[in-house]
């Protein structure tokens, strides 16, 4: 004779594990809307606010790459004339020193043309995006370049990108094309204030239009007279009056770009979150909702084991 036993316990726990199995698959896969109700997401308005938002950051990220070269651009200019401000500085200062009496004016002339080829490794290094500021190749001319300044965004999501020209003959320091383009390579004439004349340029750079006949370059040896080298004093003090004021225009250049590349960081960075808490809730709704039921299930089915080993201790006994 064989009996059969009901365990109410087993049977409400497998009752709640069957229905716990339908809940995950409707979460793990969600039907579509009912037609009658209509939520925030099957609102056209809605998904288009968040995609014009999303072209909106992509359109802001290119216009930050953009500024973000034209800022690199400008350090790089800016960072070369102040280096070379200085070495020209210090060149001048080698001329001072050789009108002492008993100078060896040979030694300081080796100096001075040390500080020429620093210059020129300078000027070269002075590149960036492949535009070099101050530097003109053989066979070129200054020219004028345009960088970006500035964003206005309107309210319909329209960019206005604001653009400033900058003409690198004010900070052209060697040309190889014509001596004149540039401060280093050019000849300053005029005449000391001991009334002597002079006709002199820093730096031989191989141009293909030479300075005019009777300039020459800045160098010195014993048979140097004083008067000389007052007029390459004379000429290095033009020289960096023009440096200095390539300098000021350059690092205001500098200073309206790196603005606007400070503001589009900021509006791209203001704008990301607000488009991640758009876009994203539904998804973490669901995620949160198929979690939920995932632990529901797993109750039960702990519930279930523990009835079973109840009911088959019960029958030991």
């Amino acid at each position: 004779m064989s009996s059969v036993w009901l365990n109410p316990s087993s049977a409400n726990a497998a009752s709640m594990a069957r229905a716990s199995a339908p809940s995950v698959e409707r979460t793990e896969r969600p039907a579509p809307p009912a037609p009658a109700r209509e939520t925030q997401t099957d609102n056209s308005s809605y998904w288009s606010i968040s995609t014009t938002m999303r072209a909106g950051s992509l359109s802001m990220g290119s216009v930050q790459e953009a500024s973000e070269i034209a800022a690199a651009q400008t350090d790089t200019a800016a960072l070369g004339l102040e280096q070379a401000t200085e070495m020209v500085a210090r060149m001048q200062q080698k001329l001072v020193f050789a009108k002492a009496v008993g100078a060896d004016r040979d030694a300081i002339n080796n100096d001075i043309a040390q500080m020429k080829a620093d210059l020129g490794a300078l000027v070269e290094d002075s590149s960036f995006n492949g535009e070099n500021w101050l530097k003109v190749e053989a066979g070129g001319r200054p020219k004028v370049t345009s960088v970006l300044a500035s964003v206005t965004a309107a309210a319909n999501g329209d960019l206005s990108i604001n653009m400033v020209d900058f003409d690198t003959a004010k900070s052209t320091l060697v040309s190889r094309q014509e001596a004149r383009d540039g401060m280093l390579t050019r000849a300053y004439a005029g005449t000391t204030m001991g009334g002597t004349p002079y006709n002199y340029f820093v730096m031989d750079a191989q141009p293909q239009v030479p300075n005019e006949p009777g300039a020459r370059e800045i160098r010195i040896d014993s048979r140097t007279t004083s008067d000389e080298i007052d007029g390459m004093i004379s000429t290095l003090n033009r020289v960096l009056i023009d440096m200095v004021g390539a300098g000021g225009e350059v690092n205001m250049l500098r200073g309206q770009v790196t603005g606007s590349d400070l503001l589009t960081t900021g509006l791209q960075g203001e704008g990301e979150p607000a488009l991640s808490r758009l876009v994203d809730p539904e998804l973490n709704e669901q995620d949160a909702r198929l979690s939920a039921e995932k632990v529901q299930q797993q109750l039960r089915a702990s519930a279930l084991n523990m009835a079973n080993v109840s009911m088959t201790s019960w029958l030991k006994l």
